[in-house]
């Protein structure tokens, strides 16, 4: 049954898209109780009910835009570009899926020829961080592997899958309105031959991540300067915390092994096949197994 639902939840989604229509935007929903990310956790159809085995996340801005977010079981990710309004029972959507949601009061739910999809709060559902990698139930966590795979992605060239390492160094939750969350950051890019994910780029951006208390969206990252200006900029960002950063970001081994969790989780929360990862020039680190399976020879 579980497979049916998942041709059903195609076929609707795919009418979803054809149905598109532009339009909307640009209106003021800030104080609307539907802003926010929502996931969808529960596919129903006559009667039957399943997990979704995709991540689907529904975004939705208070100015009227938003995002429809889908990441399959091999860690493909799209993207579609929406606008909402609001309805006597919900909402609807616009522009590249055009979607109809009501309220049923434990959380919003879309109906397409007759197949359900509901969908929860994130931060009720739970941190969901297949498509990072992140294998915690922390939002502050998920929020900094978020970032780093969304936004730090677009300066390299395309590559298949984008896995960071999030070394915490320190948080600060005494802020009124925010997180501060001071760490090791890393993205790295690959692309997948054979077994094999292939490392094709990747960067450094130690700093200290802003965090709304409202959303965990990360509002502003103070990233440690290049160059001659590294260590003052270090010391400048991390204050106190400037010798706890440096123990973590001297620890080569410690953020190696943290990296190959990383992959590892990425690899075996969406269910793919690769059992290494290889930096040019190096050679294959093995992965972490999935629990109950056998180690790769």
């Amino acid at each position: 049954m579980k497979k049916k639902l998942a041709i059903l939840l195609s076929l609707t989604l795919a009418l979803a898209f054809a149905l598109a229509a532009c339009g909307g935007g640009n209106e003021d929903l800030s104080d609307s109780k539907y802003v926010g990310t929502w996931v969808a956790n529960e596919l129903s159809f006559a009667g039957e009910t399943g997990e979704m085995d995709s991540v689907f996340k529904l975004t939705l801005n208070g100015d009227g835009t938003g995002t429809l977010e889908g990441t399959d079981a091999d860690g493909n990710q799209e993207v579609s570009n929406i606008t909402w309004s609001l309805t006597d029972d919900g909402f609807k959507t616009e522009g590249d899926a055009k979607m109809t949601f009501k309220d049923d009061g434990d959380g919003i739910v879309a109906n397409l020829l007759g197949v359900k999809m509901r969908f929860t709060r994130e931060d009720e559902a739970g941190a969901n961080g297949a498509a990072y990698g992140y294998a915690g139930d922390d939002p502050i966590e998920l929020a900094c592997y978020k970032y780093m795979a969304e936004a730090y992605n677009e300066n390299y060239e395309e590559a298949e899958y984008h896995i960071p390492t999030v070394n915490i160094v320190h948080e600060d939750l005494s802020q009124e309105d925010e997180y501060l969350v001071y760490g090791d950051f890393w993205i790295e890019n690959y692309n997948g031959e054979g077994d094999v994910l292939k490392c094709a780029s990747g960067g450094n951006y130690p700093g200290c991540m802003h965090i709304s208390k409202d959303d965990y969206s990360v509002t502003a990252f103070d990233v440690v300067a290049d160059g001659e200006s590294w260590d003052s900029s270090a010391r400048e960002i991390f204050g106190d915390a400037y010798e706890d950063f440096m123990k973590v970001y001297g620890d080569s081994d410690a953020r190696n092994e943290l990296r190959k969790v990383t992959v590892s989780d990425f690899v075996n929360l969406n269910g793919l096949e690769f059992k290494y990862y290889q930096d040019e020039g190096w050679d294959p680190v093995e992965l972490y197994p999935a629990a109950g399976t056998e180690t790769a020879e």
